[in-house]
């Protein structure tokens, strides 16, 4: 038996000699060339994602990069978009899976992306342009570490001009969910501030989907950004500095040059120069004679100038607090709102003249629509904040007697969700490998990681409100049953530290805290403006990154999807495969 067993092993290797042999030797070497060169347009399509790379140009820097070890080689284009549409289905599906699959809450947000004409001419883009305006879907979550991710889901060119805008916001939302199949997941739609894009039909449509009643409401929150409500506050009075050229006569008065980037964008920009020609008029320093001969403002110019002056500066104290802070996670949006309400009312009750207080009462006005639409939102995540839970928000409530009922309001919310996912079999995110290539993450809702700035001042000395609250010992105690929320407000809140990172801390009180902290995780981590650093002082529509404008449709989707997907999840293979 052994010698027949041995007989019918060797027949089976003549069998595969004979294969081998009777297979033309060109055709196997055939074979390993096109292994070799699709692994290679893999290799150069993930270099191209991740760096942003025109795929359409022959002589790039993947030419020259791939020359180096190859300097026969010659780039077909074609190929290479190929394997970059190729891998965008492989991460595609992916992404799909791990937020289909996973229970935790997640929130997607619409931004309308343009070509800075102000910024690029036809001479600066390599292609011809083919698209100017697009709209982009991404999506914001913690994940199992508490770490906060944003991935783009949808970067397509936007839809035709006759279509309505509310449409255009409506059918995008839509079909990213239905795409993903994550109509289960999303909790938290963020949306331009200065629109009404009739999204309760969107909202709709996800209930009736999902077929279950919820016993939380609301189901879905309607986020509107705060970044986009600032800038509005300032064009509010910033269109009065624009007419009559003023703008023009003060940049020639002060001897200024347009850099052609920030001055037509950047509001925080336009606050310093006008703020440094308030000082110099404050010196007489324009009574010179050499001024004599300049278009000098009239006296009701100045104060137009003053006025955007003071009231501007008065919400880049907390803007600035608030976007160049190193954690721009919920929980601290609530307390440095509530300075910026106080510091509005208190210069509409000492205001001097009809013109300033015509102002401040109209950027009031439009804070407080924002600030009744987003209190439950934002109140609830400072509830969520160890430094704060329920103490600001009811030293806060008793100082002020129009929000006296607030406070318990928020309270049993935040109960009626904890009850909700004590109820609930909820799994959390699964977790993300953290990637080294920074260009194909994000961190911190940012699309570059920076370099670590040099400590910012604090503004918190200016915040008369909040030095107030820091010496307030009162706290509201009751008798609960014990549960993890009740543990939690019962214990001690904790030191003040400005430098705090709130996810961080629950990431490490999550074996104590295992139902509460999938709640906060996924509060915590709504994205309450779609722009922090310099991105949050913008227009609201942002410009798109150049080369993009040449590309097909379904080409720049899957680049600008696929660089902001995390590698080593979805490409763990390095980048240069052999």
């Amino acid at each position: 038996m052994k010698k027949k067993q041995k007989l019918d092993d060797d027949s089976v290797d003549d069998d595969k000699h004979k294969h081998v042999v009777d297979s033309p030797p060109h055709e196997e070497e055939e074979e390993d060339k096109e292994v070799v060169e699709k692994r290679r347009y893999r290799s150069m399509a993930k270099v191209a994602i991740g760096y942003s790379i025109n795929p359409t140009v022959e002589n790039s820097t993947i030419t020259d990069m791939v020359h180096i070890v190859c300097p026969t080689f010659t780039l077909d284009t074609s190929k290479l978009q190929n394997a970059i549409l190729q891998l965008y289905q492989e991460g595609k599906e992916k992404i799909k899976n791990l937020l289909k699959d996973a229970q935790g809450k997640l929130t997607l947000s619409c931004e309308w992306m343009v070509l800075g004409d102000w910024k690029w001419t036809s001479e600066d883009i390599v292609g011809p342009i083919l698209h100017q305006d697009f709209m982009v879907i991404s999506v914001y979550f913690a994940d199992e570490n508490f770490k906060m991710r944003k991935w783009i889901l949808s970067y397509h060119p936007h839809p035709p001009e006759d279509m309505k805008v509310k449409d255009v916001y409506l059918d995008s939302f839509k079909n990213v969910v239905k795409d993903y199949e994550i109509e289960s997941k999303v909790s938290t739609l963020l949306v331009p501030n200065n629109l009404d894009l009739g999204l309760d039909g969107f909202i709709k449509w996800i209930e009736e989907v999902r077929g279950e009643t919820h016993q939380i409401n609301p189901n879905v929150f309607l986020i509107y950004c705060c970044s986009d409500m600032f800038r509005l506050m300032v064009d509010d009075m910033y269109k009065d500095v624009r007419i009559s050229c003023l703008m023009d006569r003060v940049r020639i008065l002060l001897g200024w040059e347009s850099d052609g980037r920030l001055y037509p964008t950047h509001w925080t920009y336009t606050l310093n120069k006008l703020q440094t020609a308030v000082d110099m008029e404050a010196k007489d320093v324009f009574e010179d004679e050499k001024y004599d001969y300049y278009d000098y403002p009239s006296d009701e110019e100045w104060i137009r100038i003053r006025t955007f002056c003071k009231l501007t500066g008065c919400i880049y104290k907390v803007a600035k607090e608030l976007f160049d802070g190193e954690y721009p996670t919920a929980n601290v949006y609530f307390h440095l709102l509530v300075e910026l309400r106080l510091m509005l009312n208190q210069e509409v009750k000492n205001g001097d003249g009809d013109y300033f207080l015509g102002k401040a009462k109209e950027i009031l006005e439009r804070f407080e629509k924002y600030w009744d639409e987003m209190f439950l939102v934002l109140a609830t995540a400072s509830v969520l904040d160890p430094r704060f839970k329920s103490k600001y928000l009811d030293f806060y409530c008793s100082k002020s007697s129009d929000q006296g009922s607030k406070a318990e309001t928020v309270v049993d919310y935040v109960r009626s969700l904890y009850s909700c996912y004590a109820a609930s079999d909820i799994r959390p995110l699964p977790e993300c490998a953290v990637e080294p290539t920074p260009r194909c993450i994000f961190y911190m809702f940012e699309d570059e990681l920076e370099e670590e700035e040099e400590k910012k001042p604090d503004g918190y000395g200016d915040f008369a409100f909040f030095q107030e609250y820091l010496k307030f010992g009162g706290c509201c105690s009751r008798e609960f049953h014990e549960s993890e929320l009740d543990s939690y407000f019962k214990e001690p809140v904790l030191e003040w530290k400005k430098d705090f990172d709130a996810l961080e801390w629950w990431r490490k009180e999550s074996s104590k805290y295992p139902i509460l902290s999938r709640v906060v995780r996924d509060i915590l981590s709504i994205p309450i403006s779609r722009g922090t650093s310099t991105r949050a002082y913008v227009a609201d529509k942002r410009e798109c990154p150049e080369f993009i404008v040449a590309l097909e449709g379904k080409l720049l989707n899957a680049m600008m999807c696929g660089e902001s997907w995390p590698a080593t999840l979805i490409w763990p293979s390095r980048y240069f495969e052999t």
